[in-house]
Formats: C-alpha cells, sequence, structure tokens
C-alpha cells in the first residue's frame, strides 16, 4: 500500500475516532489536523482522547491563558481565576486533564493547544496541574511565553494577578 493510501485511510479512521469522542472531546470537533505520516494520524487519535473538555472565557482575540486543571482540583477556583482575567481581555482556557504522568500533561497541554491552533500561551496550573504546566515548558519551551506553579493556599486574585503579569511582561513572537 503506497504512503498517500494509507494517509487517507488513517486520515478517515482519525475521523471516525474524533467523531466517536466528540462527547469527549469538543475542543476538536471542527479542528483540522495535518497529517504527514502515520504517526502523526496516531498522535491526533490520542490528543484527542486526552482532552475531555474546556472552559473559554474571554475575547477569542485576547492572548490565551491556560489554567491546568487535575480532575481531583477545585472547579470553583479555576472559574473565578478565569473570570479575573477574562474581565481584563485575556483568553482563559481551563482543560480538563486526565490522571497521568506529569510529562505526559505537559504533552496533553501542547496538544490541547495545538488543536485550537494557539502558537503560543502562558499556563497556570495548582497542584498537579502546576506539574503539568512544567511539563509543557520542558516539552516545547518555545510554546510556553511564561508558566507559574501556584502554591495550593494561593488565592484567585493572587494567582489572576500573577498569570496578567507574566502575559504582560512576556515575549510574545505573534
Amino acid at each position: 500500500m503506497n504512503e498517500t493510501r494509507r494517509l487517507f485511510l488513517l486520515s478517515a479512521l482519525t475521523g471516525l475516532a474524533g467523531t466517536a469522542s466528540l462527547a469527549f472531546a469538543p475542543a476538536l470537533a471542527g479542528a483540522a489536523l495535518p497529517l504527514h505520516s502515520a504517526t502523526d494520524a496516531l498522535r491526533a487519535v490520542a490528543a484527542a482522547q486526552s482532552t475531555r473538555s474546556y472552559h473559554a472565557a474571554g475575547p477569542e482575540e485576547g492572548r490565551p491563558i491556560v489554567l491546568a486543571r487535575s480532575a481531583g482540583q477545585d472547579v470553583e477556583r479555576y472559574a473565578a481565576v478565569a473570570s479575573l482575567l477574562a474581565a481584563q481581555g485575556y483568553r482563559v482556557l481551563v482543560p480538563a486533564l486526565r490522571d497521568a504522568e506529569p510529562a505526559e500533561l505537559g504533552q496533553d497541554l501542547i496538544a490541547f493547544i495545538d488543536s485550537l491552533h494557539i502558537p503560543e500561551a502562558v499556563f497556570v496550573g495548582i497542584g498537579q496541574g502546576g506539574q503539568a504546566v512544567r511539563g509543557a515548558a520542558d516539552v516545547r519551551r518555545s510554546r510556553v511565553v511564561g508558566f507559574l506553579q501556584a502554591e495550593e493556599s494561593a488565592t484567585p486574585q493572587q494567582i489572576a494577578d500573577a498569570a496578567a503579569t507574566l502575559a504582560r511582561q512576556g515575549k510574545w513572537r505573534t
């Protein structure tokens, strides 16, 4: 089987897998993923499965800030931080992460911004989310404008202020 035919079949399978998981990955519902090889198709399917859902706040044209929230963390705390940042004009994205090792979660975060066609972002996390943002910086530093590993005792206002400072002072390429 030639490479073109193999890519076509893998693209079709990826589309079917993406359609089956739309309930779990609404961020990828309309995303066009460029597939250059069979490995890319498998990575696309894996990325579609790793991020189940996400919350977005703020203007679409705002600088992106990703709040990494692991499954067991308080949603209200992240909602408070997201609303504070959105009020300042930032595009805030809060993906729900799976339970995995920090390096894998870092790859998931990079795959998440890839799926939304975001070239770079500020990443913020608390606890395991903080380990995930560190993992994202380790995986692809050029995509991370800045990252914040917040203490469990930090208030939403303190986290939002620190994230906004990183976004303002960051060296954005885009």
